[in-house]
């Protein structure tokens, strides 16, 4: 073969060659992102369209009924189903696998639009995006302290955490959850507005025109200009107080005190944390899609550690959920079945050959090929994930396979008296068109996997193009290393006696198979002559 008769006429070539592959699975190795999964796209786009102070009743119809109709007009829709709850629509639109994502959203924002005239005028711009696993957090945090109250923790949940966290790399978003936001109240006094003839119409408009801080115009100067800026804002209940909402009889303005109080505390409550019973803020960090889930949740675990000592005291930060373990511990447990599988294969390969050279010649396949895979698996812009682990770890018997038979062929030519260049050469070329056939035989299985339809192809593309290129590369080195050592490095005879016993008794059987195969094959002869 010209592969293996080019392997032992070039040693030094294919010995770089094979340090090759391993420094570039090194490297590939190094760059991978670990995750616990696959990256699944599954083709769901999420509408959500918010529609002020409506009921779910009438959010389901005047919003929901006619822009689900528009919807599934669409080509390519396979399910819609639409949530209606008070002030907002939620609409989940399953798209069949082979449609495209970004014209899907075109078009479902397009068919919105056609609709629009028929659609309440109070509703805000639909927020149309697309469904991701990244959409679940990957560390959650709880913000306690048994001295502040639930507004002051959310204080520093937003004034501290947040920011801080956004600026570590890999987070994309972060949700506070249990929140209690300053709120400023006015509760107004129907007698007093009557008696001075005021409307609650008048009081919002008065209120929302005199509580704004936005640039009016700009001063031009000589050889300068500056910009005006009108600073409205109000800051405290004495504030709002003093604002005039009316003019009442004789033209003397009306101020909010007359007809209202206004008091600071906290908004409703919409959503709540608790941590060991009692109230607390939680902290949700999310992820982007390209970001490796250990890596981002420990840098999130030291930017949570640098940031407890600028707590106020008693204050505590816990961390409720960290996917990143999860993943750490779920990656950690294939390899560790990887490297388990790798000894016991090496150590049966030892125990039936009897021979330590024979066992280095045919095991050194093992870790090249599982090595050179990672750039494969790098190349395909998969992650280190259990299911590319996990078909590393069933090919781990197959991988040694071809460097098997192709290591006790060669030993079968030397054992008829050739010396081991020859046999090195002839041993290959004998076995090794079976030895191919079987491995394209595996990669025809597996390859088909990978292309899959829906989401069961993404799913296992990852585990089926490790097992094929694997298997591949261990053909590779079958073929080039393990003739080139069988035929440079050669294994001393070991006499009959010597030989262990489960090695003897291979022999015999080997010996036994032949005479009944030479018996059979003379009973077949004889029944097609007579």
């Amino acid at each position: 073969m010209f592969i293996s008769d080019f392997a032992i006429k070039r040693p030094l070539v294919t010995v770089v060659a094979m340090l090759t592959l391993v420094v570039a699975g090194l490297v590939a190795l190094s760059k991978l992102q670990t995750d616990e999964f696959p990256d699944v796209q599954e083709p769901v786009l999420l509408v959500g369209i918010l529609y002020p102070g409506a009921s779910p009743e009438g959010v389901e119809r005047e919003l929901l009924d006619p822009v689900e109709e528009a919807i599934r007009g669409i080509t390519g829709v396979d399910e819609v189903t639409g949530t209606a709850q008070d002030s907002y629509a939620q609409i989940t639109i399953q798209f069949d696998f082979e449609k495209d994502l970004q014209e899907a959203s075109t078009e479902v924002r397009d068919a919105i639009s056609s609709i629009r005239n028929d659609l309440p005028t109070e509703i805000e711009e639909p927020v149309i995006r697309k469904f991701a696993v990244t959409d679940f957090p990957i560390v959650q945090l709880t913000v306690t302290s048994p001295r502040l109250t639930t507004s002051q923790l959310t204080r520093i949940a937003d004034d501290l955490l947040t920011r801080e966290l956004r600026s570590v790399s890999g987070v994309a978003r972060v949700d506070v959850v249990g929140a209690r936001n300053r709120e400023l109240t006015i509760n107004l006094r129907p007698d007093a507005m009557a008696a001075l003839g005021v409307s609650a119409g008048e009081v919002v408009q008065a209120v929302a025109a005199q509580n704004i801080a936005a640039p009016v115009g700009r001063l031009n100067t000589t050889g300068s200009e500056q910009t005006i800026r009108l600073e409205g804002r109000l800051n405290g209940p004495e504030d709002f107080e003093r604002i005039a909402v009316a003019v009442g009889n004789g033209g003397r303005p009306v101020y909010l005190s007359e007809i209202a109080s206004v008091t600071s505390g906290s908004e409703e409550v919409r959503s709540l944390a608790l941590f060991n019973g009692k109230e607390a803020v939680g902290v949700n960090i999310l992820k982007t899609r390209e970001s490796s889930t250990t890596a981002v949740s420990q840098a999130v675990q030291e930017k949570v550690a640098s940031l407890q000592a600028r707590l106020p005291a008693g204050t505590q930060v816990n961390v409720i959920n960290d996917s990143g373990v999860r993943v750490d511990a779920s990656v950690r447990n294939v390899q560790t079945a990887l490297v388990e599988g790798a000894l016991l294969t090496v150590l049966v390969v030892f125990l039936f050959l009897n021979s330590w050279r024979s066992t280095v010649i045919t095991g050194v396949a093992l870790p090249i090929s599982v090595i050179a895979s990672f750039v494969a698996v790098y190349a395909f812009g998969f992650t280190l994930n259990t299911m590319s682990l996990l078909g590393l770890s069933l090919a781990i018997g197959i991988l040694i396979d071809d460097a098997i038979v192709v290591r006790e062929n060669i030993v079968r030519h030397v054992e008829m008296g050739k010396d081991h260049l020859r046999a090195a050469h002839e041993g290959t070329a004998e076995i090794g068109l079976a030895v191919a056939a079987t491995t394209f035989s595996i990669v025809a299985v597996f390859v088909p996997i990978a292309f899959l339809p829906g989401v069961g192809g993404q799913w296992f593309k990852p585990f089926a193009l490790t097992i094929a290129c694997s298997v591949l590369v261990s053909l590779f080195v079958s073929f080039s290393l393990d003739p080139m050592l069988s035929a440079y490095w050669p294994d001393p005879h070991v006499p009959e006696e010597k030989k262990s016993f489960i090695t003897r008794g291979l022999d015999r059987f080997n010996a036994w198979f032949d005479r009944m195969a030479n018996g059979y094959r003379g009973v077949i002869a004889w029944a097609l002559d007579h």
